[in-house]
């Protein structure tokens, strides 16, 4: 789950990671009394989840509070790649030395988190690091003990030896920003956290200028303060937020065959041969409550999306039943008049007592996974 960039100076500045004064505000005027009580020039940064604020053209500045007002009218109600701006954060423009980059990320690969530092801030990473590879270091950070002090000293040391002339001392705070980020990192559950650009500044301070950061959704129950609407409808939020609860993952896709399956792993695999077969999968939806009351409130899901025209499911019995299973789609079919086909493959126990339920309502389940993504294919064929 990503959060905002206010969100994640909030943080760290809790961390003991330095920040610029800010304030967050949600209106034109609201900006304006931000930057009276700066009492400088601002930067006008809308809050987005996603990057590329700048090339988009979203990132205002202001000498004084007119100006700031003139900005956020400009600013406020934009779309960026998707979101619409609702907020502002209102931030003291400084006078910057040097840009440096600090982050770290989870290495599923290596199966332990990574700190990078690069000497060049404010660019891409990647780019930076496939291009100038001494710019960049890279250390592995035990999942157990954390960032260690020695590890601490050769970050703060690197980064810099890249800064220019008059900023001697500077090692100091950046090892000890270092420490703060592996910290923080760990305590929220993070699976990525980055400073960029770590700035430098004339006058020898040491700041986070913008940051980003995610936390791994399986542990936001320990993150409750964390936990709240961002990017989103109400409607979206409060709905993923049920699915959550469930056990279920739901992703929406641009598709309209709906998917409803038990297990990550063959729910992707039936993404994988719907899209080679020509089919447009409309969600990716895994359920662990796969029984006759999930059945049923997963149908209901489908009900209310105008853009699905067919349905597939996916029945793998084991410890639960074919029948039981086949009873809460016929639940559903019974109560509901809808205006999508049902396609059921169904294999495992009690699987000719299912299938004989899925008769008596006129559904005929198939056992073969390659033939029912077929048949759910040629069926919405059929729809359009």
């Amino acid at each position: 789950m990503r959060i905002y960039e206010y969100e994640a100076k909030e943080l760290l500045e809790k961390a003991g990671v330095p920040v610029p004064r800010a304030h967050l505000a949600a209106g034109p005027d609201e900006v304006g009394r931000a930057a009276r009580k700066l009492g400088r020039p601002a930067v006008l940064k809308p809050q987005t989840l996603l990057k590329a604020r700048g090339k988009s053209g979203l990132i205002g500045f202001a000498d004084t509070p007119e100006q700031a007002i003139q900005a956020a009218r400009l600013l406020l109600g934009r779309v960026h790649r998707g979101e619409r701006v609702e907020q502002i954060l209102v931030e003291e423009r400084v006078d910057i030395s040097a840009e440096l980059y600090l982050g770290i990320v989870v290495d599923y690969a290596q199966g332990h988190p990574t700190l990078l530092a690069c000497r060049s801030g404010g660019v891409d990473i990647e780019a930076a690091a496939a291009g100038r590879p001494d710019l960049v270091m890279k250390i592995a950070v035990s999942p157990a003990t954390g960032l260690n002090p020695t590890q601490a000293e050769k970050v703060g040391r690197f980064l810099a030896a890249g800064l220019p002339p008059g900023h001697a001392g500077t090692e100091i705070p950046l090892r000890e920003i270092s420490l703060a980020l592996a910290r923080l990192f760990t305590e929220r559950d993070g699976e990525m956290l980055e400073i960029n650009p770590l700035a430098v500044t004339t006058d020898g301070q040491v700041l986070a200028l913008d940051a980003a950061m995610a936390i791994d959704e399986d542990a936001l129950f320990r993150q409750p303060d964390l936990v709240r609407r961002r990017g989103q409808a109400e409607e979206d939020y409060l709905q993923e937020n049920d699915h959550r609860r469930r056990g279920w993952t739901y992703l929406k896709m641009e598709g309209d065959i709906g998917i409803l399956s038990s297990g990550a792993g063959i729910t992707m695999a039936i993404l994988d041969l719907m899209r080679e077969a020509g089919g447009r999968p409309a969600n990716f939806l895994d359920t662990a409550q796969m029984d006759r009351k999930g059945i049923y409130d997963a149908f209901k899901i489908f009900h209310g999306d105008p853009g699905i025209k067919t349905v597939l499911v996916n029945i793998f019995a084991g410890l639960n039943r074919c029948d039981d299973l086949a009873e809460g789609i016929r639940d559903f079919l019974t109560e509901y008049s809808t205006g999508f086909a049902v396609v059921v493959r169904m294999i495992g126990n009690r699987e000719e007592e299912g299938k004989a339920i899925l008769r008596s309502i006129g559904l005929s389940a198939i056992s073969g996974l390659e033939d029912a993504v077929a048949q759910a294919i040629k069926l919405n064929g059929e729809q359009s």
